[in-house]
């Protein structure tokens, strides 16, 4: 099963990437950030066909699919054809596949793909993270005076993204105005890859969907990040709000969420 995940995302992946080079249209889902293009479309296709031709009796969930298949079996794929589908319609080559199989409700394996930097991230439960076959670990910053990490928060809810608005509309505020963290965003699973291999200290943020989040949480998780909600407990799936960081920085960045 773990070969073909990797087979297959860089298959997707490729796929996507001669998109990428000749460019494409997008048009909008829920809300006017919520980019759709034909490259979405093509892949998640191409995904579900092959992981069902595979697994025919598997649970495959995707972002671009209108209804779920063979819902409620024991095994599930989760899929985002292309994640930072914004980026890679305005041609930012931040972009990834994601996939993510779970197993009776706990994730089992995860593949976060960048093909225009042709980086797998890759993670199974229990056996620790990597990248491109090599083991990643999460960095050993241990104060937020030089802590690095991503920030995401969306301000209002927006279709089905967003969620703990006004928390994280205060928190964000106390980030800027009373720490010296250094700040930026990815519009993309990197944010989370990268603290994953120690590039970056941490990431948090407010809004995402279970395609978004399973897989990268376990590479984070199996890195030795520590991944929680914004109420401090290990984050569930159905949470958009999340805090992800290496475990020195983790208990400071949850105080600049407490009232």
């Amino acid at each position: 099963m773990k070969d073909f995940l990797e087979k297959t995302i860089r298959e997707a992946g490729s796929i996507a990437h001669e998109y990428f080079i000749r460019g494409v249209e997008h048009s909008t889902k829920s809300n006017p950030t919520d980019f759709l293009t034909i490259a979405d479309t093509t892949v998640s296709e191409f995904l579900v066909d092959a992981i069902h031709a595979q697994y025919p009796d598997h649970h495959i969930k995707s972002e671009e699919l209108s209804a779920d298949i063979n819902a409620g079996a024991s095994y599930e794929w989760i899929i985002d054809p292309v994640d930072g589908t914004r980026n890679f319609a305005t041609g930012v080559p931040m972009w990834a596949v994601i996939i993510a199989i779970v197993h009776n409700g706990e994730p089992l394996h995860a593949a976060v793909y960048f093909p225009v930097s042709d980086q797998l991230f890759f993670a199974s439960k229990g056996q620790g993270a990597y990248l491109n076959g090599k083991p990643i670990v999460v960095s050993r910053t241990d104060t937020t005076e030089y802590a690095t990490g991503n920030v995401y928060r969306s301000p209002q809810d927006r279709g089905p993204y967003g969620d703990y608005v006004t928390r994280y509309r205060v928190a964000t505020s106390k980030i800027f105005a009373d720490t010296d963290m250094r700040c930026t965003n990815f519009g993309s699973a990197a944010s989370f890859c990268f603290v994953a291999n120690g590039a970056l200290d941490f990431a948090l943020g407010n809004s995402g969907l279970d395609w978004d989040y399973i897989a990268p949480f376990l590479i984070c998780k199996e890195a030795g990040a520590i991944v929680t909600d914004s109420d401090g407990h290990p984050w569930k799936r159905g949470r958009q709000d999340y805090i992800i960081a290496n475990p020195d920085i983790h208990p400071k960045i949850m105080k600049l969420f407490l009232p």
